[in-house]
C-alpha cells in the first residue's frame, strides 16, 4: 500500500511538473501586440429627402371615413405628377381604422373625435432634395392632415463609407507607428483589420401640423450628412 501512495505522489508531482513546464512554454511563446482604433469623419451633401405625410378622416360611416382619405391619397399622387415624382415613389407604411363612440354628453372643449377614423401614413422619396419643400407644399394642397416630418439622406451610402473607412484605417496606422516609436518596439506586421461604422446619420426635420395651405412656397435648407467610421488595427510588435 505504502508502494501504491508513492507511486501516486510521485505521478502527481511528474504531471504537475509537466503543466508548469507547458504553460511557461506557451507563456514564452506569446506574440507581443499593438491594438490601435483610427477615427475619422467627413461631410457628404444628401441626394435623397423622403417626405412623410399623415391622413387623417372622421365621420360616422365607416365606408365614408375610407373613402374620403382614399381621396386625399389620390390626390396627394395627381398634385406630386407634375414635379416629376413617379407612382412608385410614393408608399403607404402605416394604414389603421378605429371607432371612438360619441357620449352622452361630449365636452365642449373636447378636441377629440367621434366615430369611424382612419389614419394613414405616406412616405414620398424625392430624388431632388432641393424639391422637398415643393413636395410638402403639394400635399397641403392636396388636403393632407399633417407632415410628419423631412428626412434627408444618401441614396448610395458605399462610397462615402469606403472613403470614411479609408480615413479611420490611415489615423489607425499614424497611431500605431507614433506608439511603436514611444515605447522603442518595431511593428513586424498587421495581425486583424476591424472596420466599423461608416453610416451616413440621416437628417430628420420635423414638421409642424398643416392646417391649411401656405401662401409661401416652402424651403427646405437639407445642410450636410456626417459620415463617421473607427477601424481597430492589431500589430504583431517586436523589440
Amino acid at each position: 500500500m505504502k508502494h501504491r501512495i508513492l507511486a501516486a505522489v510521485a505521478a502527481f508531482a511528474v504531471a504537475t511538473g509537466t503543466g508548469a513546464a507547458a504553460n511557461a512554454q506557451t507563456e514564452k511563446h506569446l506574440t507581443p501586440t499593438l491594438t490601435v482604433t483610427g477615427e475619422a469623419s467627413l461631410t457628404r451633401a444628401p441626394d435623397r429627402a423622403d417626405v412623410t405625410f399623415r391622413i387623417e378622416t372622421t365621420n360616422d360611416q365607416a365606408a365614408t371615413a375610407t373613402s374620403d382619405n382614399a381621396a386625399i391619397a389620390d390626390a396627394l399622387g395627381t398634385k406630386l405628377a407634375p414635379l416629376g415624382i413617379p407612382a412608385a415613389a410614393i408608399t403607404t407604411t402605416g394604414y389603421g381604422l378605429t371607432y371612438t363612440p360619441r357620449p352622452p354628453k361630449p365636452d365642449p372643449a373636447s378636441t377629440q373625435r367621434y366615430g369611424f377614423t382612419v389614419e394613414r401614413t405616406i412616405d414620398v422619396a424625392v430624388s431632388k432634395v432641393n424639391a422637398a419643400g415643393a413636395v410638402v407644399d403639394a400635399g397641403v394642397a392636396a388636403g393632407v392632415t399633417g407632415v410628419n416630418g423631412v428626412t434627408f439622406s444618401l441614396h448610395d451610402r458605399g462610397p462615402a463609407q469606403r472613403s470614411a473607412q479609408a480615413a479611420a484605417l490611415a489615423d489607425a496606422v499614424a497611431q500605431a507607428h507614433a506608439l511603436a516609436a514611444a515605447a522603442k518596439v518595431r511593428l513586424v506586421r498587421i495581425l486583424a483589420i476591424s472596420p466599423s461604422g461608416g453610416v451616413a446619420q440621416p437628417l430628420t426635420l420635423g414638421a409642424p401640423r398643416v392646417m391649411m395651405s401656405a401662401a409661401v412656397p416652402t424651403t427646405i435648407d437639407a445642410g450636410d450628412l456626417t459620415v463617421r467610421a473607427a477601424v481597430t488595427v492589431r500589430y504583431e510588435i517586436a523589440p
